[in-house]
């Protein structure tokens, strides 16, 4: 593991150096500011409600937004392709990917996947007239200029165990893709101690001299699959089944413990996992064997369930990006104003 994490270290500083000496192309987009949210390490930051808090606070600012993303493991013909219009969802999530699809159901915005961001990117200017674009899991992706980088660190595992992949899960040098973030959100704060916090928080300012804010992620609701709310207090003191595609399930289950379950138990399957009716008779049968009360999932997974779906007593954790200490987006009401 660590010759081929060094392999992969050497590959991702020689690109990467590539591109900040202008040696590969950086392509840019006149007249549109590009937001980037992304992260250094692979997955479990909380990328999508993040994406979904900043494209609200945007429109606040009184912006046209659109959200870019590649639309990772869908399956597509058309690409780029159109997921939203900002009115109405006009693709399935098996070709849009998981991620999209959540924000074409919780925003009111133009949604678009592509292989070639620079190129989705075009479509939403063209067709949409937007005049600010938030790139999803874009800050590996180098080929597109953006005005601001926005670099999230997972409070529970904020260096990926040390290591690029495959023995860690740092997708690229930390100091090398600090160095080159515009601000950093430590996301998850809440489960971690207050001391360990302000010593990531220290260690980020102190480090890179860039702006640090504080996020969490909240329980909102509790739904069943037909997106009806019930009560949160409704897990207190039940026995609980998890199922989730995840990167960190375990972060999940502890979303679920503050609700103070009386037994929990997971069923985890890989990132991105697309869910098949043989998956239900596992999750069926250790629901049976353990007599859960409630089985819960993710909104991200939600919308990979199979539509003619036969369970019993599921239901979907909602999940809240919230800041406690919020200094981003400094100055960036001011960029490309003329």
């Amino acid at each position: 593991m660590r010759l081929l994490s060094y392999i992969y270290f050497l590959i991702t500083s020689t690109r990467n150096w590539l591109y900040d000496k202008r040696y590969l192309k950086i392509n840019e987009i006149p007249d549109v500011d590009i937001l980037c949210i992304g992260n250094i390490t692979v997955g479990g930051t909380g990328k999508t409600p993040a994406v979904q808090f900043f494209t609200k606070k945007l429109l606040k600012m009184g912006r046209k937004v659109a959200i870019v993303s590649r639309g990772y493991r869908g399956k597509r013909k058309i690409d780029p392709m159109i997921v939203s219009d900002g009115k109405k969802i006009l693709v399935t999530s098996r070709e849009s990917g998981d991620e999209p699809y959540i924000h074409a159901l919780n925003l009111k915005v133009p949604v678009i996947v592509g292989r070639n961001r620079y190129e989705a990117c075009k479509l939403a200017v063209e067709k949409f007239g937007v005049d600010t674009i938030i790139l999803d899991d874009g800050f590996q992706h180098r080929k597109l200029k953006r005005d601001r980088d926005i670099v999230l660190i997972d409070a529970t595992n904020p260096f990926g165990w040390g290591a690029l992949l495959p023995k860690g899960t740092l997708r690229e040098d930390f100091q090398k893709g600090g160095e080159r973030a515009s601000e950093f959100i430590i996301t998850k704060s809440d489960l971690i101690s207050e001391s360990d916090l302000e010593t990531l928080k220290r260690f980020l300012k102190v480090k890179f001299k860039k702006s640090v804010s504080v996020a969490k992620h909240g329980v909102t609701s509790l739904c069943d699959i037909k997106g009806n709310a019930k009560p949160l207090f409704w897990v207190t003191g039940k026995r609980v089944l998890l199922f989730s595609g995840l990167a960190n399930p375990l972060n999940f289950e502890k979303t679920v413990i503050s609700l103070n379950p009386e037994y929990i138990e997971r069923v985890d399957f890989m990132d991105h996992h697309d869910f098949k009716e043989k998956d239900f008779d596992v999750i069926k049968k250790r629901a049976k064997a353990m007599n859960a009360d409630f089985i819960i999932t993710t909104e991200k997974d939600l919308v990979k369930l199979p539509k003619k779906l036969e369970i019993d007593n599921l239901f979907v954790l909602k999940i809240e990006f919230t800041m406690l200490e919020d200094n981003s987006l400094k100055g960036f009401g001011e960029i490309n104003e003329k």
